[in-house]
Formats: structure tokens, C-alpha cells, sequence
């Protein structure tokens, strides 16, 4: 059984939405499905969603991100699914990511992890950069044609630190925000939706959902966000890196 829904939230960018889903085709894990939300207006998003085979929701004219997420949200909360992935169309996934992010959340109670990306690709929250945990980084090496390395070296990492039982250097980290390009929530999530049902405020457009989700009814739970040291998402804002060494 299937338990892991992956959203992607579109507005225009098709070639960008192509990409991602490629970067899904090529995925060997098996536990997700995938759908797209989108706010576009009127260009081929709907045709792209049925050539890869995922479903597809067409928002009302004028909504915006937080609408797509929130929209997201209720389709997990009505589903079957533990696991929900809010993911931008300007990312792509490697293989190995969403397992290593699932198991971050079943390791350490929460409602909400995030992964590493680059400096560039964090956007506000700069504790999610890549060169924060590793160093030895040389962010112009890596393109989108060979984003694999990285998470590939994260997992490689973890395996060397497993042997010398150090894993718990890997433990991911509880933050105050988190990048919202992409995330991943565990139905426990639902513990702290707003009153109205929603996981986000409606009247924020695109912006603040980070900084102001529900956090007070996490605190009593010391459940901040978690930071997965384990997982990379190359974000397109953004570049990648290679070389990586710990710091910790």
C-alpha cells in the first residue's frame, strides 16, 4: 500500500513541472502517488499531468500558493496516506530523498521535516543550507544533470557513521521555520491544523507560511520542524555542491 502523497504546486513554469516529474519517473522508490495543484491560467499543465499519469486539480482563477497547499492538505487529511510532501515545481528529486525524510519523522516525533538544499536555494532559512552541516563544498561543480551525487554522498556518510557508531551525529534538528519549496508532514500534523482546517493561513498569499504556522500548539511537545541532515532537494533558485565533510 501506497502511503506517501507527493503535491506539486504549479503556476505556469511548465518546462520546470516536466522536470520535476521526470526526476519522479526515475525515482526507485514505490510508496508514493503523485498529484498536481494548479493556480496557471490557462497553459498545458493539465495535458503534461496526464502524460505522466498523475492526477490533477485545477484551482479557481485567482487563488495562490497557500490555497494549493491547504488544498493539498485536505486531500491527504481525506486519505489513507501517513505521509504528505508539499513540493514546488523548481525542484528535483533524487533517489533516496523521501525515504530518508519519512524516516527522519518516524525517528523523531514531529509534523514537519524539511531537507537540506544550497545556500541559494534556502531562501530565509539559511540553517537548511548544505554548507551549514558539511563542509569542503564547491557549489558550482553540481548541475541539475547530476544532482544524484549529492544525496547519494549523504547516504554514503550515514553508512560510514553507522559502521563507526556515530550515527547519532545524523539525528536531524529541530528548527523555528523551514523553507517552503518543499516539506514533508506526518498525519499527526493534524494535531495543530488552524480551527478553520486548514494547515496555513488563507490570507497569506504566498509568503509567512513558514514563519507562521501553528507552532504553539507544538511547543508543549518540543515539536519544532525538523531539519533532515540525510535528505537533499536542488532547488532551482539555487546551485549544488559535491566534496562533502561533516561539520558538526
Amino acid at each position: 500500500m501506497k502511503d506517501t502523497l507527493i503535491a506539486i504546486t504549479t503556476y505556469k513554469q511548465t518546462e520546470y513541472t516536466i522536470k520535476l516529474l521526470e526526476s519522479i519517473k526515475n525515482l526507485d522508490e514505490d510508496f508514493f502517488d503523485v498529484c498536481i495543484i494548479d493556480n496557471s491560467p490557462d497553459d498545458d499543465t493539465k495535458d503534461i499531468a496526464q502524460k505522466y499519469g498523475v492526477t490533477y486539480y485545477k484551482n479557481p482563477d485567482g487563488e495562490h500558493l497557500t490555497y494549493s497547499i491547504n488544498r493539498a492538505y485536505s486531500i491527504f487529511k481525506n486519505s489513507n496516506y501517513t505521509y504528505l510532501a508539499v513540493s514546488n515545481n523548481d525542484v528535483l528529486i533524487p533517489k533516496g530523498a523521501l525515504t530518508e525524510l519519512k524516516d527522519a519523522l518516524d525517528f523523531i516525533p514531529s509534523s514537519l521535516v524539511a531537507p537540506l538544499s544550497t545556500e541559494r536555494g534556502c531562501g530565509h532559512n539559511k540553517l537548511q543550507s548544505i554548507n551549514r552541516t558539511y563542509t569542503d563544498i564547491n557549489d558550482t561543480l553540481l548541475t541539475d544533470m547530476n544532482y544524484q551525487e549529492i544525496q547519494d554522498t549523504l547516504i554514503s556518510v550515514k553508512y560510514d557513521l553507522h559502521s563507526k557508531k556515530e550515527l547519532h551525529r545524523l539525528d536531524p534538528v529541530r528548527m523555528k521555520m523551514f523553507n517552503g519549496f518543499f516539506f514533508m508532514l506526518h498525519k499527526r500534523v493534524e494535531r495543530v491544523e488552524r480551527e478553520d482546517g486548514n494547515i496555513f493561513d488563507p490570507t497569506f498569499k504566498n509568503v509567512k507560511n513558514e514563519d507562521e504556522f501553528n507552532w504553539k500548539q507544538l511547543l508543549p511537545n518540543n515539536d519544532y520542524p525538523l531539519l533532515c541532515k540525510t535528505a537533499f532537494i536542488y532547488h532551482y533558485k539555487g546551485v549544488t555542491c559535491t566534496d562533502l565533510n561533516l561539520r558538526f
